[in-house]
């Protein structure tokens, strides 16, 4: 073997694994030992007044043009992928398959906005 080729194979590789072992130290670190504090806002999210229905109109428009445009997305991947299959055509079929991933992501990150923002305005103080 030649020691020009496998020298920087061997820094790459170590420096990998210090890289790994720190990682793990780091992400497995015992948290600190302070004691929980609990925080409560005293203070509810409230719309001004007169504001509250025409914000309401507002989400739902956007839940519903979000919810259409994710499946007619998935639709168009699918078709996609079913074209590319029936004509032989791999780049078609590909990026249907991508298509049809990237449709899945959204509608979960889609699902994870709306409980975020659900939590955010609330429905009142608990």
């Amino acid at each position: 073997m030649n020691a020009r080729r496998t020298a920087p194979a061997a820094v790459r590789a170590a420096s990998t694994v210090a890289f790994v072992t720190v990682g793990l130290v780091v992400l497995t670190a015992w948290p600190a030992t302070a004691a929980p504090v609990e925080l409560t806002a005293a203070v509810c999210p409230e719309a001004p007044p007169g504001v509250q229905a025409f914000a309401d109109q507002v989400t739902a428009w956007v839940k519903w043009g979000v919810l259409a445009l994710i499946g007619i997305a998935a639709v168009v991947s699918l078709g996609s992928v079913l074209v590319g299959r029936m004509f032989s055509h791999p780049h078609a079929s590909r990026y249907g398959a991508m298509g049809v991933a990237v449709v899945v992501m959204v509608a979960i990150t889609y699902t994870v906005i709306l409980v975020i923002l659900g939590s955010i305005t609330g429905s009142g103080c608990t």
